[in-house]
């Protein structure tokens, strides 16, 4: 298995289970939302990082965590509520549980979008992290 998708597990377990959006996590596009508040996880570029090693390479993945909140009210600070759970899960273990993983890092929440069309108005917003990782310069699985 390329290190990219178990990095992408591993957030996936990180973020089940938290307060507000509890198991409604899900990896991929939005259509597999089928209840809110939820998560959806994606995966975004997976670059090389300029430093050459002949044993090993590293890389930054990002991964985008997207908040989706349904209220009649406070949209943003249900949104911001959602994010501050995400940003204490994903920074209280760097490593993700993975020992290839190098360390995870915040990079920024995006400003919310609201989508008024349904019986209550939807909101979401981008958590985007920015994960370091190693693999052997023959193989990206290992």
């Amino acid at each position: 298995m390329h290190r990219a998708e178990s990095i992408l597990q591993a957030v996936e377990t990180t973020l089940t289970g938290l307060a507000t959006t509890g198991s409604n996590v899900s990896r991929g596009r939005m259509y597999a939302l089928t209840t809110v508040p939820a998560l959806v996880i994606e995966k975004g570029a997976d670059g090389a990082v300029e430093e050459r090693n002949a044993a090993f390479q590293d890389r930054e993945l990002s991964v985008q965590i997207t908040a989706v909140v349904e209220a009649a009210e406070d949209l943003e600070s249900a949104l911001n509520t959602v994010a501050a759970e995400v940003y204490a899960a994903m920074m209280a273990d760097t490593t993700l549980g993975l020992g290839y993983v190098l360390n995870t890092t915040f990079v920024n929440d995006s400003a919310p979008i609201i989508e008024t069309g349904g019986e209550l108005p939807l909101a979401f917003m981008a958590i985007d992290f920015s994960v370091m990782y190693r693999h052997s310069y023959a193989s990206a699985e290992s």
